[in-house]
């Protein structure tokens, strides 16, 4: 599981170290340490950030480290909690570039997330829960059928999505759909 903020499990010397940490605790040999930490910084674009003393790594590159010390246990599902809360805005890209690279590897990723946009862009599926029970659940444009109720429970929509209810058209889930459709129906 990855935690919010990721300075909580984020504690070694250097990058390097921190991803090879639980991985020593599991007892593995060196030469798969070696190579599932060269894997997992790989992936999440720290290779030669290797020597570097995690708090002096940005707030993108310290979310990116706390997956790769995630992603180095090889688990199929990674659980992530607000993957993307303050973070600049390329530090959020940084972040949705590494959790559609997992997907395009295979590993499943559940998101634990308040932006609704960075869900609608690259969820497969929605979860919305309310007073501790499923509300709506379905794939992204399903849920996004639900604006009213959406924003009953105060759930902060894209723009997009507000607007395209509003003139009657179906969901458009970002600014690069919705200006084609509003330009298109002049």
């Amino acid at each position: 599981m990855l935690q919010n903020p990721p300075e909580s499990q984020l504690f070694n010397m250097t990058v390097e170290d921190e991803v090879a940490f639980a991985l020593e605790n599991l007892g593995l040999l060196r030469e798969e340490i070696e190579e599932r930490v060269s894997w997992a910084l790989e992936i999440v674009g720290l290779e030669g950030k290797r020597e570097e003393f995690p708090p002096n790594l940005s707030g993108g590159e310290k979310q990116r480290l706390a997956i790769a010390s995630v992603l180095a246990m090889k688990a199929p599902i990674i659980v992530m909690d607000e993957p993307t809360s303050q973070l600049d805005p390329g530090g959020k890209k940084e972040v949705e570039n590494v959790i559609l690279r997992l997907r395009r590897e295979g590993v499943t990723v559940i998101i634990v997330e308040h932006d609704s946009r960075f869900l609608f862009r690259n969820a497969d599926r929605i979860v919305v829960l309310k007073d501790g029970g499923v509300f709506l659940e379905g794939k992204p444009r399903e849920v996004a059928r639900r604006v009213e109720e959406l924003l009953g429970l105060g759930v902060k929509l894209p723009h997009s999505l507000i607007l395209s209810h509003r003139l009657g058209l179906p969901p458009l889930l970002s600014p690069e759909e919705f200006q084609p459709r509003v330009t298109h129906q002049r």
